[in-house]
């Protein structure tokens, strides 16, 4: 017993081990591309800090003291194609860090790392014997995907979006449905995108018993993001007023699925974003750092999806209790929803929201692979 003992505190302190390791590269990378940038606006960052910045001034009343980096948006400019949520997190680092651009960006740099280490606790949390390994591979697994640290660097909306969803993925795992479906409404209070991750959550309902159990917990899914969706927004709509918030969400929802003129940033599919079909490129300056995407990472969560989805459709999941692949399935149609509905004009950097779910898929894999036969993979805890 004494060996058994010392053995298990080996395994979990080898895996923990390799976790942080999977978190600090993330973080390095992320915080020295964040450094390198200088003085100036990063990509889109224009957009997002400096309607930051007037949402801070006018709607809350805090004084900040400006400096002219890279030129500034319209006066009257507040970035209301989206949802305010990850605009809020931004003016906040501003307020209590500074107007300086690592400031802006080091909400992002945060949120980046963290995701290998709670992708390792969310598996090794689980009653398998296999967990911490599973969640030192998904923690590991998500280090080597370019597009989280290379997104992670920049002050946008992504990678504030990859982490709620990643929240929500972590809690639905292990059953904790209100909770995830309040993750996946506050993702949704970033970008619209974030009903992907609404989406992942539903699909993974199909564990739950009973199918009025299945009905209840998607309708408390949507009430929850309808009040989040409205929580978030009151300040703007007092400021606005409610139908200006009301008529904004509308020419969003236009905007979302309208292309952008083709002489534009290089642009792709889903499925290019994952062969790496004209990346995002963030910058060029100081060198060109591109969204570009760990293909076999992506490749291997995909075709698991795929199957996953596919088995459940036909015949059922039965003795399956899987929740990533259903996460990334479910933000992968997300966004052929988009580019079908006539949005061609997609950006790479979009797959940060995929990273952590490619990255668990591959951890569930594992999983399901150790077992003899069909068996749960997740907690049965509720």
């Amino acid at each position: 017993m004494k060996w058994v003992l010392v053995f298990r505190v080996f395994y979990y302190v080898v895996t923990f081990l390799l976790a942080v390791t999977a978190s600090y590269l993330v973080f390095s990378k992320a915080y020295g591309l964040a450094s390198s940038y200088g003085d100036s606006y990063v990509s889109d960052e224009i957009y997002y800090v400096d309607s930051s910045r007037r949402i801070l001034e006018r709607v809350f009343n805090v004084s900040l003291s400006y400096h002219s980096y890279s030129g500034r948006t319209a006066g009257d400019y507040f970035n209301l194609e989206h949802p305010p949520l990850g605009k809020y997190i931004i003016a906040l680092s501003m307020a209590t860090c500074g107007d300086k651009p690592l400031c802006w960006r080091l909400p992002g740099v945060i949120e980046v790392s963290l995701i290998p280490l709670i992708l390792y606790i969310t598996y090794a949390a689980t009653r398998h014997p296999l967990g911490p390994l599973a969640g030192s591979v998904a923690a590991l697994a998500a280090s080597t995907d370019p597009v989280l640290h290379r997104v992670g660097s920049v002050a946008l909306l992504d990678p504030h979006l990859a982490f709620f969803t990643t929240l929500s993925l972590a809690l639905a795992v292990h059953g904790r449905y209100v909770a995830s479906a309040l993750f996946a409404g506050i993702s949704v209070s970033v970008k619209i995108s974030g009903l992907g991750t609404m989406l992942g959550y539903m699909l993974s309902l199909y564990k739950v018993n009973g199918i009025k159990r299945r009905l209840a917990l998607v309708l408390l899914a949507i009430a929850l993001t309808a009040i989040v969706q409205i929580a978030i927004h009151a300040p703007l709509a007092l400021y606005f007023g409610p139908w200006r918030m009301v008529e904004e969400t509308v020419n969003a929802i236009k905007w979302h699925t309208t292309s952008r003129p083709p002489d534009g940033p290089p642009y792709s599919s889903p499925s290019g974003w994952i062969l790496n079909v004209a990346p995002f490129p963030l910058t060029f300056n100081p060198t060109p750092v591109k969204a570009e995407l760990n293909t076999i990472l992506h490749l291997v969560a995909l075709a698991y999806s795929t199957y996953i989805l596919v088995l459940g459709l036909i015949w059922g999941l039965k003795g399956y209790r899987v929740t990533a692949p259903l996460y990334y399935a479910g933000v992968t149609l997300a966004y052929w929803a988009v580019y079908i509905a006539g949005n061609r004009t997609l950006y790479s950097f979009y797959a940060i929201q995929l990273t952590p779910l490619a990255a668990a898929t591959i951890a569930e894999l594992l999983l399901q692979m150790a077992r003899p036969t069909r068996g749960s993979t997740q907690p049965t805890t509720s």
